[in-house]
């Protein structure tokens, strides 16, 4: 039987039990006291005596298990309420450790980005600047970035802009507070690029999506190319650093009815994840391969 429909007011079957009981108490010192009245004076062998002695042993019995019952069932429930107020306190207590976990996990998260930036900063040889992620703009149309260093924003059109693993595009416009990054997956994005392993040097071309990039003018006769080699900035025109991780091959197709096989590239840098960037700070003056009209 469910003697808890509520937690706010008091169950209507467990006033009835209480009142029950009470009223049974009540019935029994009645008697007993009728008892005592009667069997004042008498001999303590007369048949009265006898019968009130005995009549009262039978009623101590349930009086005293009815006592006790009552005394019991008060702490019960004064504990379960107790126990209520607890549960809820540890409930808010848990909500509060479960946020704290969910900002410190994204703390140490930003922490580890933070380390692999100044890892790649440290084996940077020129000066750069960092730059916080305003917005990413990735539709197949305009692959870019809004970036902002505070009001002191010193860059040029031109610079190239990396993260901790790898070449992420060149700053196309500023403002007095921001600037525009063209990323290397821009459709009219191409980046000059050689193959680590071989030395062969080529070209990616944007294709729209943040996870490929096309190499299209790679010969359909043997040039050692295949998947899994780096592509690695050549430095060629002088927009970006030699040297510099570009992309990895995943995915060369011999065409024999084209002019050119088909090879795509997986960018190495976290384009749709990066918080912070590395400006390449550099000589003004080189424009960006490709600044489209918007």
């Amino acid at each position: 039987m469910r003697f808890w429909p509520s937690r706010n007011r008091t169950p209507v079957s467990l006033f009835h039990r209480q009142s029950f009981l009470a009223l049974r108490l009540a019935c029994a010192l009645t008697a007993s006291v009728i008892l005592l009245v009667l069997s004042h004076g008498e001999p303590a062998g007369s048949p009265l005596s006898v019968f009130a002695t005995r009549l009262g042993t039978v009623i101590e019995q349930p009086v005293a298990a009815t006592v006790s019952a009552i005394a019991s069932i008060g702490p019960t429930f004064t504990g379960h309420e107790v126990l209520e107020e607890r549960i809820q306190i540890l409930e808010h207590r848990l909500l509060r450790l479960r946020a704290r976990l969910t900002r410190d996990r994204s703390l140490v998260f930003e922490n580890q980005r933070l380390k692999a930036l100044l890892g790649r900063a440290r084996t940077l040889k020129q000066a750069y600047r960092v730059v916080h992620v305003l917005r990413v703009d990735l539709n197949p149309y305009r692959q870019e970035l809004l970036v902002g260093a505070g009001p002191a924003l010193t860059l040029n059109p031109g610079e190239a802009v990396v993260d901790a693993r790898g070449l992420v595009g060149q700053i196309v416009s500023t403002t007095h507070h921001t600037a525009r990054v063209l990323l290397i997956t821009d459709p009219g994005q191409m980046v000059p690029v050689e193959v680590a392993a071989t030395g062969l040097m080529t070209f990616t071309v944007g294709t729209g999506s943040p996870a490929r990039l096309r190499l299209p003018f790679i010969s359909n006769q043997p040039t050692g190319i295949r998947p899994g080699q780096l592509l690695i900035s050549s430095g060629l025109g002088g927009h970006y650093p030699h040297g510099f991780p570009v992309a990895v091959v995943t995915r060369v197709e011999a065409r024999p009815d084209r002019s050119f096989a088909y090879v795509t590239a997986r960018p190495l840098a976290a384009l749709s994840e990066d918080r912070e960037l590395l400006v390449l700070i550099g000589p003004a003056g080189h424009p960006p391969p490709h600044s489209p009209a918007r």
